[in-house]
């Protein structure tokens, strides 16, 4: 990639997306593409379906529903996730206001309604990575 594209010439963040909602995964692969910022390498229905592409892509970030069947609220998926890629970040999507204060307990390092706009879609994926977690 050009120093054009990427200005500070980092080079994109990659994103599994993980929801049930065709639509939603597609709308958010649309939207973390502007600016050129994130790149999606795989996208997942289920939790199994994101575990094998988390192998499989080692991506810096997953955005995930933790309203999935299998994923129990989050906490058991994100060990998982972690134990394949320790690195990986964690970013929550919810309708749920209450979920918040949950899911960033449950190591989730940021969290988004799923009502937000698209800057801050990218502004969560983006604090994600910060170094600032624990």
């Amino acid at each position: 990639m050009s120093d054009a594209a990427h200005p500070d010439s980092s080079p994109p963040l990659k994103v599994l997306v993980v929801d049930g909602d065709e639509r939603v995964r597609e709308s958010l692969a649309g939207l973390l593409g502007i600016g050129r910022r994130c790149v999606v390498v795989g996208s997942a229905s289920h939790p199994g379906q994101a575990l094998a592409l988390l192998s499989e892509t080692r991506p810096d970030v997953i955005v995930i529903d933790p309203r999935l069947p299998e994923v129990d609220g989050g906490r058991a998926f994100i060990e998982r996730a972690r134990a394949l890629v320790p690195s990986v970040r964690v970013v929550v999507m919810s309708w749920s206001d209450a979920f918040e204060r949950e899911a960033l307990a449950g190591g989730v390092d940021a969290f988004i309604r799923k009502t937000f706009r698209p800057r801050e879609l990218l502004d969560a994926v983006e604090a994600a990575c910060r170094p600032s977690r624990a």
